[in-house]
């Protein structure tokens, strides 16, 4: 059997523009390593109780996102819950609110770190562009350009005023803050900066104002809770796939690509089977591309990987608990750390915590919850590089810190109370979901790397094509779907 199109990787991005596809008509065979779908956007099972993977935010459902696009195109149901506020971030031992309503946020940023006049022309700005970016994406499904056509095809859906926006993806966040008089401003600026790391992987220096402003007003839109855990989206779309005769093949890790013959593909698995595809879409990481090829292939993509040197890993616990949290506590946190203090071997300076519903039931069982803790790991490599004591000694220093930390700011948390543990550093993510190096969160923004320069679905190999966290947009789940939908779009156009 040919198949039309061969997606490599369960993640969210693959499998949305697998099931857009399968509904254009395509016949379409997922292939992903693990045991699970959904990659950094899933749940899985440990000791009678749920927990997520990666993600624990879901957002994206608004006029102009990704996910409502699949909601419509699809007829996709999802049951979420909306939770308002979205998140606590605790700065110098207070809360700060992120609830959605954008007064009521500026009203709380004003009180939190004054200088009304250069905040409110701030804010004003990031709401602003993060509305247009939003818009401009769902409509400009042939960014970034690939051909002449590309061009002519942006330049007619979008209009002429919109362009004096466009200045602000050649400008950092530093420089904005510089023109507002905003520069001195440290408490800002610590708050910004571990704000933009959710979602940016980079900080005021280095990220377009363009870009931070979704990552930063991502709050300010509608907030979803999954019951059950992350697993349901991916489930949701192998539901669709799967009704449009297609299909996804769990523990079928794929370790080569060839050209075969007849402009067609050979994908071959860790277990020996080989499928044979028209198309071939990629949904892993641009660093796990070249082991996959050969030839020419294997040195474009080693080239362009070689590019991107710089990426984060993440350290993750899992904590089941009996539930004596204080009840009022939001499902989000992010703990900013005191200044000059930073988290041992991963040099981070926060910590994101988020915590199951209470009664969630699909999750654990009544009067218990299930915290998903994790924080950035710069340089994930190093850990590849400790001896077997060395590595355990490190995971127990940075593991005690996570701990000591909670049990003195998170409301209720006692580790007494404690009834299931696990944590995860890169070493881990590697083995789990099969990212390079752990390498967790796509490409880091950065003013070195033009929006015209960003990794595109299309590449110079015929009917070869790319999605996920280091293709444009980037990371989060509304960026990797967006991906796919791009990628989808691509694809059926050629099919065509």
């Amino acid at each position: 059997m040919i198949y039309d199109l061969v997606v490599v990787g369960a993640g969210v991005g693959g499998l949305s523009a697998a099931a857009l596809l399968a509904k254009a008509g395509m016949r379409v065979l997922v292939l992903e390593a693990n045991y699970l779908p959904g990659g950094c956007c899933s749940s899985y099972w440990r000791k009678g109780f749920v927990f997520e993977t990666g993600a624990t935010t879901l957002m994206g459902f608004d006029e102009n996102q990704p996910l409502a696009f699949l909601e419509k195109e699809l007829e996709l149901t999802l049951p979420k819950i909306e939770i308002e506020p979205a998140m606590t971030v605790w700065m110098d031992g207070k809360p700060i609110l992120r609830p959605k309503s954008k007064n009521e946020w500026l009203n709380i940023a004003l009180d939190t770190f004054g200088a009304p006049r250069g905040q409110q022309k701030l804010w004003n700005l990031i709401f602003n562009l993060s509305d247009f970016v939003w818009k401009a994406s769902s409509r400009n499904l042939r960014f970034p350009p690939a051909s002449i056509k590309d061009l002519l095809t942006l330049l007619i859906k979008n209009s002429i005023t919109d362009l004096p926006k466009l200045r602000y993806a050649f400008r950092s966040m530093q420089q904005l803050l510089v023109d507002l008089e905003l520069e001195e401003n440290t408490r800002l600026i610590r708050f910004l900066n571990q704000q933009l790391l959710i979602t940016a992987q980079s900080t005021v220096e280095a990220t377009p104002v363009l870009f931070a402003a979704p990552a930063l007003a991502y709050t300010n839109y509608s907030n979803y809770y999954l019951p059950g855990g992350m697993l349901q989206l991916p489930q949701a779309l192998i539901q669709k796939l799967e009704a449009y005769g297609s299909q996804l093949l769990l523990r079928n890790k794929v370790v080569n690509i060839l050209p075969a013959r007849k402009q067609t593909y050979r994908i071959i698995t860790e277990k020996g089977n080989v499928y044979v595809a028209q198309k071939v879409l990629v949904n892993l990481p641009i660093w796990n591309l070249a082991a996959l090829c050969n030839g020419v292939m294997q040195a474009y993509f080693a080239k362009l990987a070689a590019k991107f040197n710089h990426y984060w890993g993440a350290f993750t616990v899992g904590i089941a608990i009996e539930d004596h949290l204080d009840p009022h506590l939001t499902l989000h946190h992010q703990f900013i750390l005191p200044q000059g203090i930073i988290i041992p071997f991963c040099e981070s300076q926060s910590i994101f915590v988020s915590l199951s519903m209470p009664n969630d039931s699909e999750r654990c069982k009544p009067g218990e919850r299930v915290l998903a803790i994790s924080t950035h790991a710069e340089n994930p490599k190093k850990w590849f590089m400790l001896s077997k004591t060395e590595y355990e000694t490190t995971k127990r220093q940075v593991l005690d810190f996570i701990l000591n930390y909670l049990r003195q700011n998170l409301g209720g948390f006692q580790e007494s109370k404690i009834l299931y543990l696990h944590a995860s550093t890169p070493l881990s993510w590697q083995d789990w979901i099969y990212r390079h190096e752990g390498s967790v969160g796509g490409i880091p923004q950065s003013m070195q790397r033009p929006i015209y320069k960003w990794n595109s679905a299309i590449t110079p190999f015929k009917n070869f094509y790319l999605c996920g966290d280091t293709v444009y947009p980037g990371q989060g789940i509304p960026g990797v779907t967006l991906s796919g939908i791009i990628a989808a779009h691509r694809i059926l156009n050629e099919w065509e």
